[in-house]
């Protein structure tokens, strides 16, 4: 059978391109991700739960009840409930399977871990600040490492004003904050500096109790399972 040259030509260069498409990578992206909670089960809004390696990753959450959302392995935490969706990015640099579970708050628990504030990873020299709002008076705020949960402090905010204007606590090697504890008023300041190698990750509340690989709370019960995040490699 005689194959007209143009006909030949034109089917060289399609095979070409698709042996030269199927051997280039694609660019990482800007994936996001809209989830919603509801009765403890999550609802995609026809999204698939999967991204490629190296993706920036935007999940937004919206739940029908108050509770904290984790994204385990990434390590990501989050306080929601109804009203506006919670959301966070981060890069998917490792490639596997990680688990999506909400934790309900119940009728009367207060959702601590992450609730009042949460840095970002600072990295050495960097730093997180956060105010003293009205509603802290008369309180103490417990707070601790996520990447370090032996790492624990503490902030009482006292009743009297002008206590403190600006409080500074350093992150310091062997795992230690300092000061230990302080104590400001309302309107204050409160500065945390990593001042070692080591990742830090500021947050409100108890660290959580990690047993078998679950977050256990004292609060509203066990972590329900939501399913999982696929990062495929690129």
């Amino acid at each position: 059978m005689n194959i007209p040259k143009t006909l030949l030509f034109a089917l060289l260069a399609a095979l070409s391109l698709s042996i030269a498409a199927c051997g280039s990578e694609s660019e990482p992206e800007h994936r996001t991700l809209n989830l919603e909670v509801s009765e403890g089960v999550i609802n995609l809004s026809g999204e698939e739960l999967r991204v490629t390696q190296g993706d920036t990753v935007t999940v937004s959450v919206a739940s029908d009840e108050h509770g904290l959302f984790h994204l385990h392995g990434y390590d990501h935490e989050v306080p929601v409930g109804p009203g506006e969706a919670a959301e966070f990015t981060f890069n998917a640099s490792a490639s596997g399977r990680f688990n999506f579970t909400f934790h309900p708050a119940g009728e009367e628990a207060v959702v601590d871990h992450g609730t009042l504030f949460e840095s970002d990873i600072l990295e050495n020299g960097q730093s997180f600040t956060f105010k003293i709002t009205d509603d802290l008076a008369g309180h103490e705020i417990v707070y601790h490492n996520h990447m370090n949960h032996e790492m624990t402090g503490s902030i009482s905010v006292s009743e009297i004003s002008g206590v403190a204007d600006f409080v500074a606590i350093d992150a310091l090697a062997g795992g230690a904050f300092s000061p230990l504890q302080v104590m400001v008023s309302v309107s204050s300041t409160v500065v945390w500096t990593n001042t070692v190698d080591e990742h830090q990750r500021i947050a409100s509340g108890p660290p959580p109790e990690n047993l078998d690989g679950k977050h256990e709370h004292e609060e509203g019960g066990e972590e329900v399972d939501l399913g999982a995040l696929d990062v495929y490699p690129r």
